[in-house]
Formats: structure tokens, C-alpha cells, sequence
């Protein structure tokens, strides 16, 4: 089911799949942002996202999120709720008629800051364009 809107110049059409895309992108900002994000976190949020479309064209989400040991559950999910409700308006222009919060599980900080670390290692892996221009400036200098 899509959120359909006519106006003067014809219909507007928003899927459920960009919407569930537009709440992921939203959560997924607040939750790096706490530092409450790693690739297992990715994945199964990816999947726990439900969009539907109600009878009156407002949109309900249900999600299920971790949150991190010896934090505040609640405001955590409150700040979550907001985030995903001023996203979805601001971009879609859609009205939330509700957003369910389902904390699954608690992440220990001892288990992101491992996955800080393989992102570290990963960016410094990294090959920049810049060091990469300059190496082959480098070459063309020794082959003159």
C-alpha cells in the first residue's frame, strides 16, 4: 500500500518501502549519534522496521531498537520517537499518528567499542583520493 495525495497537477505517490527507508535513516542518525550502533544493530533494525498505512492516510511505525546498558531507556526512546516523527513530517509530509518503541535488548558499551575500533582500522585502511593522486604523481616523477 503506498500514501497517495492528489492535487492540481496530478498524484503524488509515497511507498511504504520509502517510508520504512526514510524511519531507518532517521534512527540509525540518532542511534551513531549515541554511539549505540554496530552492523548486527544495522541489520536486525533493518528488518524490525513496520510501516502501515492507516484508513484516515496517517502512518503508524512499530520498531524494535537495542539500547545501551546503564542508560536512560526511556528518554533514549523518546528522543527516537522524535527523531523519526519530525523526519517523516519535515520530508514526506505525512501525519504520525504513532510510533511503537519495542526495546528488544541492551547493548554493553564494552561491545560498540569493539566495533568503534574495527571502523578505525577500516578509515585508516582506507586509501584517500588525495594519496592516491599523489602517489601517482610520484611514479610519473621517477619514470622522467
Amino acid at each position: 500500500m503506498s500514501l497517495n495525495e492528489e492535487n492540481d497537477f496530478g498524484e503524488i505517490s509515497i511507498s511504504e518501502n520509502v517510508l520504512k527507508d526514510l524511519v531507518f535513516k532517521s534512527v540509525e542518525d540518532y542511534m551513531k549519534e549515541q554511539k549505540v550502533y554496530n552492523e548486527k544493530i544495522q541489520k536486525d533494525l533493518q528488518k524490525s522496521i513496520k510501516i502501515t498505512i492507516n484508513d484516515d492516510s496517517s502512518v503508524s511505525v512499530s520498531l524494535k531498537v537495542p539500547a545501551k546498558y546503564g542508560e536512560n531507556i526511556v528518554e533514549f526512546s523518546k528522543n527516537i520517537q522524535k527523531a523519526v516523527k519530525d523526519d517523516l513530517e519535515r520530508i514526506a509530509e505525512v501525519y504520525i499518528s504513532n510510533i511503537d518503541i519495542s526495546i528488544e535488548n541492551l547493548v554493553k558499551p564494552e561491545e560498540l567499542e569493539e566495533y568503534e575500533e574495527i571502523e578505525e582500522e577500516t578509515l585508516e585502511n582506507e586509501e584517500t583520493p588525495e594519496s592516491e593522486e599523489k602517489e601517482d604523481e610520484e611514479k610519473r616523477e621517477k619514470n622522467e
